[in-house]
């Protein structure tokens, strides 16, 4: 898969693979009921929280990546103030990680990003995922929707966006089946 593209990685994906996507928990809310609260504040809900990880690890595990993998986190605005990168590196077990540069586009407007690059042969799944779904729904993180897992062996993609969904990208038309029938 090429990595030195000048685009983002989920637009790269979709537009030269195949994907299939698994919605989580569509019908429930990560938050408690406001109208229930003093403050109205927002507060996601723990078990929420916990029935997503579970089925994003489910779905992973499912998905039978090798162990030659690549994490890639996409800093769209080079904008890793909040620990995101260092995190990363926790969940991966690697002490090495490359750093390439990209510009991408949207709406007439360039951006500079970077792309944080480790091969490992182990991820922590469960601490990686809950801290992207997290970063959506109770933190102010850049995780959601800027992290990849890639199997070296295939190419095959593996996204856990946020707290809604998982896109799964393949060249391969028999692993998207396969995949299909995950959940």
């Amino acid at each position: 898969m090429n990595l030195y593209i000048n685009q983002l990685t989920n637009q790269y994906c979709f537009k030269t693979k195949k994907c299939v996507s698994f919605e989580i928990m569509p019908d429930e809310s990560p938050y408690y009921d406001v109208d229930d609260m003093k403050n109205e504040e927002l507060q996601s809900r723990p078990e929420y929280v916990d029935s997503c990880v579970n089925a994003a690890c489910e779905i992973w595990k499912n998905c039978n990546f090798s162990n030659e993998l690549i994490v890639l986190y996409e800093d769209k605005y080079n904008q890793h103030h909040k620990g995101e990168k260092e995190f990363i590196q926790s969940c991966t077990e690697s002490p090495d990680c490359i750093a390439l540069p990209f510009e991408w586009s949207d709406e007439g407007e360039t951006y500079h990003g970077t792309r944080y690059i480790w091969e490992t042969n182990k991820i922590n799944s469960n601490k990686l995922f809950r801290k992207i779904i997290f970063s959506d729904i109770g933190e102010d993180t850049e995780l959601d929707c800027a992290v990849y897992i890639i199997d070296k062996q295939t190419e095959n993609v593996f996204s856990l966006y946020d707290d809604r969904g998982v896109d799964v990208f393949s060249d391969d038309d028999g692993f998207i089946e396969n995949s299909k029938k995950l959940i």
